[in-house]
């Protein structure tokens, strides 16, 4: 069975990486007077419908078989030359490390635990508790 064209357009939405909530509003579902949850909820349930969830891994897989550079492709090659870099450090150099070498391994690592997501967040989250003292506020100690 076919989508319906409200349906196609929350897909394609997704698909070209808005949120379901832009994906819903974007394809002409009606928002008005409604809460952002409650747009969450009825996005969701969109999603989770056996026919537009089929479309949307249909989309991804062309898309996969589409791309220049899979992950894979490119955790392949990051290993490639980390291997490259240790043969050439045994097996050319003498066991000696060379700048380049060094270099080149451990941009690869690098590159690997991102990839791998192994760095923690940039992002810090503070939790505050209490609540703000103005300095003129603070009392005396007499």
């Amino acid at each position: 069975m076919a989508l319906t064209p409200k349906q196609e357009r929350f897909v394609q939405g997704i698909v070209a990486g808005l949120s379901q909530r832009q994906a819903y509003i974007k394809a002409g579902y009606s928002t008005n007077n409604k809460t952002d949850n409650y747009i969450d909820v009825e996005a969701s349930k969109l999603f989770s419908n056996p026919k537009v969830f089929h479309r949307y891994q249909e989309l991804m897989d062309e898309h996969k078989e589409k791309a220049l550079w899979t992950r894979e492709e490119a955790v392949e090659a990051l290993k490639w030359l980390y291997n490259q870099g240790i043969v050439s450090i045994k097996e050319h150099d003498e066991g000696y490390v060379r700048q380049g070498t060094s270099s080149a391994i451990l941009g690869a690592i690098q590159e690997l635990n991102k990839l791998e997501d192994l760095y923690p967040s940039e992002k810090s989250e503070i939790e505050l508790s209490g609540g703000v003292v103005f300095i003129d506020d603070v009392p005396e100690n007499d």
